[in-house]
C-alpha cells in the first residue's frame, strides 16, 4: 500500500464531470486551478491494478482499469487521471473506480493505493 496526502484543492478542481486530475507537487501553476495536488509519505512504489482499491480518508473505491500509463506517471509526477465511472475508457493516464461518487475531499487527507 502506498499513501499519499492532499496539500492542496484547485478552485476547479471537483466539479459535476466525475473526474479528478492528482498531481504531485512538482505542478505547473497553470494546472494548478483544476487539479488536486498530492505528496507521497514515504518510499513505496504505486502498483494500482484491477480489482485493486483507491481510498480517500474513508471513502473505498473498486479499481475496475488501470491505464499504461497511470503507475507510471504516479510514481515520477503524481498525475494520474481518475474516473469515477463503470464504463472503463482507454485513457493511457487514467484510473476507472466504481461507485460513480466523488468522494468529498480536503486539504490534509490522505489517499491509499491498494
Amino acid at each position: 500500500m502506498t499513501v499519499t496526502e492532499i496539500t492542496q484543492i484547485g478552485k476547479n478542481a471537483i466539479n459535476d464531470e466525475n473526474i479528478l486530475v492528482l498531481f504531485g507537487e512538482t505542478i505547473t501553476p497553470d494546472l494548478l486551478d483544476v487539479s488536486i495536488v498530492q505528496k507521497k509519505l514515504g518510499d513505496e512504489m504505486i502498483q494500482l491494478e484491477k480489482g485493486g482499491e483507491l481510498i480517500f480518508g474513508d471513502q473505498s473505491y473498486q479499481v475496475n482499469s488501470v491505464g499504461p500509463l497511470a503507475n507510471e506517471n504516479l510514481n515520477e509526477i503524481g498525475h494520474a487521471t481518475i474516473f469515477f465511472q463503470e464504463e472503463v475508457g482507454v485513457i493511457p493516464n487514467g484510473i476507472y473506480v466504481t461507485p460513480e461518487k466523488l468522494p468529498d475531499l480536503e486539504v490534509g487527507m490522505k489517499i491509499s493505493y491498494q
